[in-house]
């Protein structure tokens, strides 16, 4: 009996040893991350240096490490103001007011870089831009061509537009300098719009 015992205590101190053997193998590398590319110029914003885009919903802003934040339509205009105040840079813009618009009275902030929003009710409503810089994610902006528009997205033309080479995709609009594959994007919009037609 006294055998079984100091044979049992020993298999315990055994375990009791093992167990308290913590240690745990070594974790395999991580692969070595790819190298960064440069970033192309047209393909829109440079999200991890933080940005502005435009999209059919209202806009999309992303910070420095590239968390996207979107400004929707609906958003209060002081919001939307502000926010985009502060990735452009500068002060806010005034607010001026054109009551003959079709849709009623309507409210306009023009930025430096030529994006306008459009409010209603005190409400983001709309955005149009004129010069180049702001794009869409996928590279659409003032200056892209025709034949660029068509590599990445469907375009549909406008061939009833008083206002000339007027163009859809999707809910954004857009007019060009041409109806060619060279023509190129003279204006982009979204939204609420005043234009007289």
């Amino acid at each position: 009996m006294r055998f079984v015992s100091r044979t049992a205590l020993a298999l315990a101190a055994v375990v009791a040893v093992a167990a308290c053997d913590r240690s745990q193998p070594p974790a395999p590398a991580e692969p070595a991350a790819p190298a960064a590319t440069p970033a192309d110029p047209a393909a829109g914003p440079t999200i991890s240096d933080g940005g502005l885009a435009i999209e059919a919903e209202g806009l999309r802003l992303f910070d420095d490490t590239g968390a996207a934040r979107a400004i929707p339509f609906g958003t209060p205009q002081a919001t939307a103001i502000a926010a985009v105040a502060a990735s452009v840079g500068g002060a806010a813009p005034e607010v001026t007011t054109n009551s003959e618009c079709g849709a009623g009275a309507t409210q306009f902030a023009q930025f430096s870089n030529g994006l306008q929003l459009l409010f209603q009710n005190g409400q983001f409503q709309g955005w149009y831009v004129d010069q180049a810089g702001v794009t869409t994610v996928d590279g659409m902006g003032v200056g892209s061509t025709r034949a660029s528009i068509d590599d990445s997205r469907a375009i549909e033309m406008q061939t009833d537009s008083t206002l000339g080479e007027e163009f859809t995709s999707g809910d954004i609009g857009g007019f060009l300098s041409d109806g060619t594959p060279q023509g190129t994007v003279k204006g982009l919009y979204a939204g609420l719009t005043c234009f007289f037609r």
